[in-house]
């Protein structure tokens, strides 16, 4: 094989070092018909449209024949200067081009290449064992002897050098060979450099075509996009529309990662969303790669190489609305693998439900605020009762049925906005009540929502419903902090609702009166009291409460004035009293008597009964 140029670190290649006279040859000699018809020869490959590495091997196999030794390597000038091996033969091994390959000619400690390199003339070792030039370990592992090397010169500059030698042999190498080696090595630098050029040229037409079709793809992308926008499309049908063009699943998330909308092809099987896992997430490179995502660098593949156990990677591409970071779109490598086309459409997609996005939005505050002045008219009875029931269906609501009114207190410290708060409130009813979303309504300081009731407003309905709506009060207290919630009365008619309003702002102001911020209020549970105590005399109407028990609270360890109160509770029948305590009537009977004597009042009349009803009311409110 001819000797191979190598590089420091690897002994598997022979690397020729500098060494040699450089000579000057006669012409005109016979064996120049055998370089004339190797290179015939190596033409008909070339207009037989073979590849550049079968031509550099074709001149490595005809430069042994006409030199008459049994390897041959060939070595190209890449950018930077750097002489890395391109081609090889050996008439004992055949095509040994890749051992060349890895070769690189002319690194340091590789002084017979350097020579070749710099004099641009042929060098020749006749004794590599003795001579200080050529590379030592390359040269044993190889088994060289001799060798000559020989540059390619065009236009001036060497593009590239050949070697040959005879593997573990020696030969002697006639003034003649070097004539007929250096000739050889002119036209193939004539070849080569013709062949590099159309290989160059080859490559530019391909990727002036990539890049034609490119731009046809996104073309039609933006097409299909535009026109999907203009149909009506909503975010989801975008979303898919987008699979089906990258032909990978494709999943949006808003700013915390949780996914809005995904699609994947149907030949993929996936009944999840292939979703970017918490993991790769938490991984510094992909954390700092998401960081960096803006309106100059909208995308990015994470992780940009896998490792056991990450799963697939993802094209991660920044929405950006009205200036602020919106969430991302994810397309993932599932079934085909991440093309920088899908880069394109990722970008485009982005941009185009962006546009989607901040155009559903305002439409749903133009929407939300048509809402709200309508619910605004119908609790101010501002609007004639036609008006109210013929607008009601564009927002979801039924004047028809009747309906209930609960009021949501927000505390003054609320997190979030009021707008915010609303929707978070309406979507918990939707999910505890089992109904479609609620109408809703944002007042000062509370939120105000219809619930309609389908059987009518039966007692058992409504006692399901303080139920459900306490478990919405509690599931959102946290994050609303809520203060009173108030459930009104039956709304039967348009007319109910203005009156149904302000007296749950008058159970919520009672509430307040007595400093009660816990659970759930029925303004139909309050009867005399909230007349009595919406006059404002608070402190008045508790101090009649305590006077008004007082003696019957100081009589006794309490048994009294419990009994007094289940009395109360049963409307004044003692059986009902004595289920209630658990004890015989006459029991009552007996204690009841005992409270008459205390008072001087009788508990059984209608005045005491009512009076011992309010009393206790305000002792129940100023408790809680």
């Amino acid at each position: 094989m001819a000797a191979l140029p190598s590089t420091d670190t690897e002994m598997s290649r022979p690397h020729p070092d500098v060494a040699t006279e450089t000579m000057s040859f006669p012409t005109g000699r016979p064996r120049e018909r055998d370089v004339i018809t190797a290179f015939a020869e190596i033409t008909g490959e070339a207009i037989g449209d073979a590849d550049l590495e079968q031509l550099l091997r074709s001149v490595c196999v005809k430069l042994c024949s006409v030199t008459g030794v049994s390897r041959s390597s060939l070595y190209l000038k890449k950018p930077g200067g750097r002489f890395r091996g391109a081609a090889g033969h050996c008439s004992d091994e055949g095509d040994i081009t890749e051992a060349v390959k890895r070769q690189e000619s002319g690194v340091a400690g590789d002084r017979f290449s350097r020579e070749v390199i710099e004099t641009g003339r042929p060098v020749l070792i006749n004794d590599v064992a003795n001579d200080p030039r050529p590379h030592r370990r390359t040269m044993e592992h190889w088994q060289v002897r001799a060798m000559l090397g020989v540059p390619l010169v065009f236009d001036g500059e060497v593009i590239g050098l050949l070697f040959v030698d005879n593997k573990d042999r020696e030969h002697v190498y006639t003034q003649e060979d070097i004539e007929i080696a250096e000739m050889f090595a002119q036209l193939s630098a004539l070849f080569i450099s013709q062949a590099m050029l159309n290989v160059r040229l080859r490559s530019q037409a391909s990727e002036i075509a990539r890049s034609r079709n490119t731009l046809a793809y996104l073309a039609d992308v933006h097409r299909k996009l535009t026109n999907a926008v203009l149909e009506g499309a909503d975010i989801r049908s975008i979303v898919t529309l987008l699979s089906e063009l990258s032909a990978k699943p494709v999943v949006l998330y808003d700013e915390d990662f949780r996914v809005l909308a995904w699609a994947a092809p149907p030949a993929l099987g996936l009944d999840r969303p292939p979703v970017i896992s918490d993991q790769i997430r938490a991984m510094p490179s992909v954390k700092a790669e998401l960081a960096a995502l803006s309106p100059e660098r909208p995308s990015a593949v994470v992780p940009l190489t896998l490792s056991v156990g990450l799963g697939r990677r993802h094209l991660m591409c920044r929405l950006v609305i009205e200036g602020k970071p919106s969430g991302y779109l994810g397309i993932v490598e599932v079934g085909r693998s991440l093309e920088t086309v899908d880069t394109n459409l990722a970008e485009h997609g982005a941009t185009v439900l962006s546009l989607q996005i901040l155009s559903e939005r305002r439409q749903i505050e133009t929407q939300g605020q048509a809402r709200d002045d309508y619910l605004s008219d119908l609790l101010r009875n501002t609007r004639d009762k036609e008006h109210l029931l013929r607008r009601g269906p564009q927002f979801g609501i039924d004047l028809t049925h009747p309906h209930v009114m609960v009021r949501f207190a927000l505390s003054a410290n609320l997190r979030m906005t009021a707008s915010a708060a609303q929707r978070l409130v309406t979507r918990r009813f939707r999910e505890i009540l089992g109904i479609d979303e609620p109408a809703a309504v944002k007042l000062p300081g509370s939120i105000i929502v219809l619930v309609p009731l389908p059987d009518g407003g039966s007692a058992e309905e409504l006692s399901r419903l303080r139920d459900q709506v306490s478990l919405a009060r509690a599931s959102l207290q946290p994050e609303l902090a809520t203060s009173v919630t108030v459930i009104s009365g039956i709304c039967r008619e348009v007319t109910d609702f203005p009156q149904a309003a302000r007296e749950m702002r008058e159970v919520a102001d009672i509430a307040h009166s007595f400093e009660w911020s816990e659970g759930v209020l029925d303004v139909t549970e309050l009867g005399l009291f909230r007349v009595v105590v919406s006059s404002g005399r608070v402190k008045e109407a508790v101090r009649f409460a305590h006077e008004y028990v007082h003696t019957v609270r100081t009589a006794d360890d309490g048994v009294l004035l419990e009994t007094w109160r289940a009395f109360v509770a049963a409307e004044g029948r003692m059986q009902g009293a004595a289920v209630t305590l658990d004890v015989h009537e006459n029991t009552v009977r007996y204690r009841m008597g005992k409270i008459k004597e205390l008072t001087g009042l009788d508990p059984t009349g209608l005045d005491v009964l009512l009076s011992a009803r309010l009393a206790f009311q305000i002792l129940d409110f100023a408790a809680r």
